[in-house]
């Protein structure tokens, strides 16, 4: 009981986090005049997919669509809701168990969340193709328990230290899975399948009842639930983007401030009324033209949309170059 109250606090926690972050990124009226007419338009597309408007899409070979769906599995990320106050408790393994229990039916529940969206997205192209209802349900089950192996073998990988090679050869076993699933090749599909679950429960193996990598499992807990934030302040260059690597690349005159006085720049240009209502008027009408013009004319609108930011960015960066913040920030970074 105390083990389940522990994993829904930190869940709820986790989750309230989240959607305060994306609340600072994503106000009403970027909502209202990005995210919704792009909503409208991504529905009125897919529509049009499941009518055969856009025949083309299925030329495209199953090999382009097996390496789209391997990438989004090599970024599937495992780990567990347990965190360093919790090491106290690992006399307790029953509580340790329990949590581990709970954070493996978490992320089974995304998965299958993640993956129903992958099937739903394939779906008209598979339908175009000349799959039946049952042929595309099959294939969805298949291609959840293909990703649920990969990620948990992955999982063990990461704990255990596994060298490079090993993670990518998982992933070119599994690309070869998802295309035998394109390819509808039964053989080749069980037999990847019986592969990745024979290996998948040999990995695994007592991980519920041992904790033997109880540390490396918490430090990549933190870093997986702390990754979305870091990649924003990284990216706003609020901090310091880390490396990996052993020897870092030596830079004499690092330009500390060059993603900041880009992404300060971008921050005070979209808080100019003016400058932000231009493109709330922009946005919709080329989410607009996009939909209703006819064949090749589409093409227009992106090429139009691209010299207005370009003119922008520009005239933006000139009148920014002439402020003095900026010259000050330009002069540190300098220094």
């Amino acid at each position: 009981m105390i083990a389940k109250r522990l994993f829904w606090m930190r869940v709820s926690r986790y989750l309230k986090q989240q959607w305060k972050t994306v609340r600072l990124i994503v106000d009403w009226t970027i909502f209202l005049y990005g995210v919704l007419p792009l909503l409208i338009w991504a529905g009125y597309s897919y529509w049009q997919v499941w009518e055969g408007s856009f025949p083309w899409l299925g030329d495209i070979p199953y090999f382009l669509w097996a390496l789209l769906i391997g990438w989004f599995m090599w970024q599937d990320r495992m780990f567990v809701w347990i965190e360093r106050a919790d090491l106290i408790l690992v006399s307790n393994r029953s509580m340790i168990r329990d949590l581990k229990w709970y954070s493996v039916w978490y992320h089974f529940t995304q998965h299958v969340i993640q993956y129903g969206c992958y099937v739903l997205l394939l779906a008209p192209i598979l339908y175009i193709k000349g799959r039946s209802v049952g042929e595309i349900l099959a294939f969805g089950v298949a291609l959840f328990l293909l990703g649920w192996c990969h990620a948990w073998i992955q999982y063990q990988f990461r704990l255990r230290h596994a060298h490079l090679m090993k993670r990518v050869l998982m992933v070119l076993l599994a690309l070869v899975g998802v295309y035998a699933l394109l390819i509808d090749s039964v053989l080749l599909s069980v037999l990847i399948g019986s592969m990745m679950v024979t290996f998948a429960l040999y990995v695994g193996e007592g991980w519920v009842s041992k904790h033997p990598n109880i540390g490396r499992e918490i430090e990549i807990g933190e870093r997986e639930r702390a990754s979305f934030d870091r990649v924003l302040l990284t990216t706003s260059g609020a901090i310091e983007k880390t490396s990996e690597r052993k020897r870092p690349l030596y830079r004499p005159r690092p330009n500390r401030f060059g993603t900041v006085r880009r992404t300060m720049a971008i921050l005070i240009y979209f808080r100019t009324p003016s400058h932000r209502n231009l493109w709330f008027r922009l946005i919709p009408l080329g989410v607009t033209s996009v939909i209703l013009l006819p064949s090749w004319f589409k093409i227009v609108v992106p090429i139009y949309l691209l010299y207005v930011a370009y003119q922008e960015q520009t005239s933006f960066t000139r009148e920014m170059e002439r402020h003095p913040f900026f010259q000050s920030i330009q002069e540190r970074g300098s220094s």
